[in-house]
């Protein structure tokens, strides 16, 4: 230990806070927080630590504290600053969607849908469900069910729904708010299990239908009541309050830490969820810090059901929610159950585990190209069509995961746009003279999709801002398909003879290019739109924003009749876009 790192550990205060320890390149590898930083900080260097955690502390070589009022406030803050920074060292999760929630809209006219939020406060929610598909299960059995509208726009004429006694047909009929109230309490009592009711019903119909041999719609009937059954034959749990809860547990093992989180709502266990992570720093901390992070992507239940921990009553503050810490009972066997899941999972790793594991797979790629870190990779791509709306983008790996909050965009300025070199000198050094500006982390390896002629250009970007972060490229056999990585001096470094990390670089690849060509085709679809809807007399940017709006595209506007359109922008230019998109070929 230095002498400056000792004389900083000397003086810090015994107040709550956090404490960001840094490399000797100043690089934040470390986020934490803490009731008191004096006893905290100080136990990193004054006690023996093995595994994962001494590897971190190893390369601590100096330390930034920040004092708060309350550890509220440090909870907050470090998860603020885990997100800004991106350390090696912090549990980072994935960036990935909430699970779903089946919605009723309850303004004019009610309809089912699928929602990731619940910011629509006229609306009814149900969920969470494990997947898209088997909330469009839900919804598609609830369609069949219940007469409400399938359209998100209501049209001027009846639709198949109507015809088949799928829908009220609210484009043509005054429909009642008593009807449409006695439908969504209907809805809302099959979705909370009461199916008694709506299976009479189908029973009652089936057998009529059978009575008068009218098979095809008996069978009907019969295939909705299985599908009754099956969506509903889900595991209860026996609890009588039926209130949304969380069940959340941990398990460690072998420097890693598994995750279980089971959903319940309404009695029902919906989604079983789990994550298994790295584990550098004391259990309980890292168990905190996950919860939080859990919670930035996923709605907060009326209750959590944790294990005792230090900090339960800090986190029932910040996530304004109740924590519960059972002894016995019902949510005791819950806790166990989750648990015997983080368990479970655990296990799973261990039993499959091979060479394939993502930091193990890092670890060879920094060895293949000398360098010393992989955890933050940032890859670059360009696309144009014949130098039409040429485009860049560059994609982040935090730890071989994307981190998609940290990806961008760019359209390229230079005058010849074809030029790929010159779009990759352009694209690289716009990106890393932001970092300067904005004082950003530069990241560990730059991979530019391309041979030397890429990353010469890329190099000398870096080289005018004079940044030195080491960078390769990919080169490709016949196939398109990459060989093997490139090293600035020329020389290729095979890759195909380890799968897991030829996996690792063409799923990298697949993401930096799906990014760029999707922002491409967006660039396209926008001049393309502005180009023929601009042109037409009569359509002002508001008129046109509001016809996008509604119909959602080109080609929707151009299959609607005169008379659609007539409903939004005056007759005349109603005349005017149907004569002028119907002589474009789109």
């Amino acid at each position: 230990m230095n002498q400056e790192l000792k004389e900083k550990l000397a003086t810090l205060p015994a107040l709550p806070g956090c404490y960001l320890m840094k490399n000797s390149s100043g690089e934040i590898i470390y986020v934490g927080k803490a009731k008191r930083l004096s006893v905290r900080v100080n136990q990193y260097f004054n006690r023996p630590h093995s595994g994962k955690t001494q590897k971190m502390v190893s390369e601590i070589d100096t330390f930034d504290t920040i004092i708060t009022k309350t550890e509220k406030e440090a909870l907050i803050l470090e998860m603020n600053l885990i997100h800004l920074h991106n350390p090696r060292y912090n549990i980072l999760l994935k960036d990935g969607k909430s699970y779903p929630y089946v919605k009723i809209s309850l303004s004019n006219d009610p309809y089912i849908s699928i929602a990731r939020n619940k910011k629509e406060k006229k609306a009814k929610y149900f969920g969470p469900f494990p997947n898209s598909g088997a909330a469009r299960d839900i919804i598609n059995l609830l369609n069949r069910l219940y007469p409400l509208r399938k359209c998100n726009h209501i049209p001027n004429k009846t639709c198949l729904y109507y015809h088949i006694g799928q829908c009220l047909g609210p484009c043509v009929n005054d429909i009642s708010k008593e009807t449409y109230d006695n439908l969504v309490k209907d809805i809302t009592a099959f979705m909370n299990g009461d199916t008694k009711d709506i299976k009479k019903k189908l029973k009652d119909k089936m057998y009529k239908y059978s009575e008068n041999l009218e098979f095809e719609q008996a069978k009907e009937c019969k295939d909705l009541l299985d599908s009754i059954d099956h969506t509903t034959s889900k595991q209860v749990v026996e609890m009588n309050d039926k209130v949304d809860r969380d069940i959340i547990a941990y398990h460690a093992k072998n420097d890693y830490i598994a995750f279980s989180v089971l959903m319940i709502r309404n009695g029902l266990v919906l989604v079983k969820h789990t994550d298994i992570l790295p584990l550098y720093d004391e259990e309980e901390g890292t168990f905190v810090s996950y919860i939080m992070q859990f919670y930035q992507t996923h709605l907060v239940p009326k209750e959590i059901v944790v294990s005792k921990i230090a900090d339960s009553e800090l986190l029932e503050e910040v996530l304004n929610t109740k924590i519960v810490i059972p002894i016995r009972g019902t949510k005791q066997d819950l806790l166990k159950m989750s648990a015997e899941n983080a368990i479970k999972a655990m296990q799973e790793k261990f039993l499959t585990a091979k060479d394939d594991d993502i930091l193990i797979v890092l670890d060879e790629l920094a060895k293949r190209a000398n360098i010393t870190s992989t955890h933050h990779i940032e890859m670059i791509d360009n696309s144009h069509l014949q130098g039409d709306e040429a485009v860049g983008a560059v994609v982040v790996f935090t730890n071989g995961i994307p981190n998609k909050k940290l990806y961008r965009k760019y359209a390229i300025k230079h005058v010849e746009k074809r030029d790929d070199t010159a779009s990759m000198y352009e694209v690289i050094y716009r990106r890393f003279y932001r970092k300067l500006i904005e004082q950003t982390a530069i990241g560990d390896l730059l991979i530019v999709d391309g041979g030397i002629t890429q990353l010469n250009s890329a190099r000398k970007a870096l080289n005018e801002l004079s940044i030195n972060i080491p960078i390769i490229g990919l080169a490709k056999d016949n196939k398109h398909s990459t060989r093997a990585i490139v090293l600035e001096n020329g020389e290729e470094v095979d890759i195909k003879d380890y799968p897991p990390l030829f996996f690792l670089l063409t799923k990298m690849q697949d993401e930096v290019h799906r990014f760029v060509i999707s922002y491409h085709r967006d660039r396209r679809s926008k001049s393309l739109t502005s180009s023929i809807l601009d042109s037409i007399e009569g359509l002002g940017p508001k008129r046109k924003n509001e016809l996008l709006r509604v119909f959602g595209t080109i080609n929707r506007i151009k299959e609607a009749s005169i008379e659609e359109l007539s409903q939004y922008v005056p007759n005349k230019v109603a005349i005017n876009i149907s004569n002028k998109l119907n002589e474009e070929s789109l």
